[in-house]
């Protein structure tokens, strides 16, 4: 192997070594922060998945008045069973939508179902997953849209590295989703004319 072919590799090792520092740093700090911003300020926040003290201090501090669990309805899990405990405990509307997964996009009736979710759940609203970074950042995007009125390619920045959605993988469909998605249907929201189709706890 030549010199030349030798820096070459060990350039190229250097630069993965440290992305993928990087990369840890930054899955820690997420998870450490609970991965926690403002979608709007005062209106709607979104995180990843809180424990009991991350989420009281949270919905104390920003005085969060509903959820929407990205997660879906886990009756079964430890986890879910804390937070709807803690959720009646502070007087948290506590809603459950299980139409976006990670690797997977919603459909027109899922769609239609966050969509109502949005309109009806009270405000300061908290919208999470499992890490905070894919379906939270989806639906956060779409929030931006619907709610707020703000233009796709602003609110598409709820989709990136900043909350640790990864723009490469299987994830991208999450992307690909929201940029062929037409804000015009979000305007059903306001007529009042969508079905009820969530749970709630």
């Amino acid at each position: 192997m030549t010199f030349r072919r030798k820096s070459f590799l060990r350039a190229v090792a250097g630069t993965l070594g440290v992305l993928a520092i990087l990369f840890a740093a930054r899955v820690w700090y997420l998870e450490e922060q609970g991965n926690f911003h403002a979608i709007t300020a005062g209106e709607a926040y979104r995180s990843a998945q809180l424990d009991r003290d991350e989420l009281t201090h949270y919905a104390r501090k920003y005085r969060i008045r509903s959820i929407i669990n990205l997660r879906g309805h886990r009756p079964k899990e430890a986890w879910y069973c804390e937070e709807t405990a803690t959720a009646r405990e502070l007087g948290i509307r506590h809603f459950d939508f299980g139409g976006i997964g990670a690797t997977r996009a919603p459909s027109p009736r899922q769609m239609r179902e966050l969509l109502e979710l949005f309109a009806m759940a009270p405000r300061p609203v908290l919208l999470y997953c499992q890490a905070g970074a894919d379906r939270s950042g989806l639906a956060a995007a779409l929030w931006k849209t619907t709610i707020d009125g703000t233009p796709a390619s602003k609110a598409r920045r709820q989709l990136s590295l900043r909350y640790g959605h990864m723009p490469v993988g299987p994830t991208t469909v999450l992307d690909d989703f929201f940029d062929h998605w037409n804000p015009a249907e979000g305007r059903a929201v306001e007529s009042g004319i969508l079905p009820s189709a969530h749970k709630e706890l």
